[in-house]
């Protein structure tokens, strides 16, 4: 028995690139995204602290929490889905969005809200 040479390696499948564009724009949403949920959590303590119940102001912060929470899976799980099996460069941008906003816009949002609340019979 002779030895054969093995057959060459199958050609490559089509190519995805990651275009620049979709990857700013994933950025943008999640930057859209976490503007939208500070300005919702803000808007509900400020509310809240309009009532006759003092307590009702806490429940923006927990509403900001919440989006937060939200925003965190919903970044994690499109992102992902969209890298493996669509556009990876929009797949890409959220979960690099989400990476860069996570540090800033949470702790503005919550300490925003928090002020609210603890400066609440001091306005």
């Amino acid at each position: 028995m002779s030895w054969t040479v093995p057959p060459p390696p199958p050609p490559p499948g089509p190519e995805r690139p990651i275009r620049t564009r979709q990857v700013f724009l994933g950025i943008g949403l999640v930057l859209a995204a976490q503007v939208v949920a500070v300005l919702l959590g803000v808007g509900a303590v400020v509310l809240g602290n309009n009532s006759s119940n003092s307590e009702n102001g806490l429940l923006g912060v927990w509403l900001e929490v919440i989006l937060q929470v939200a925003i965190f899976v919903a970044c994690l799980t499109i992102g992902i889905v969209w890298i493996v099996r669509k556009d990876r460069g929009l797949g890409l941008g959220l979960l690099i969005g989400w990476g860069a906003s996570v540090l800033i816009c949470p702790v503005v949002g919550i300490g925003v809200c928090l002020a609210i609340v603890s400066n609440q019979g001091q306005l």
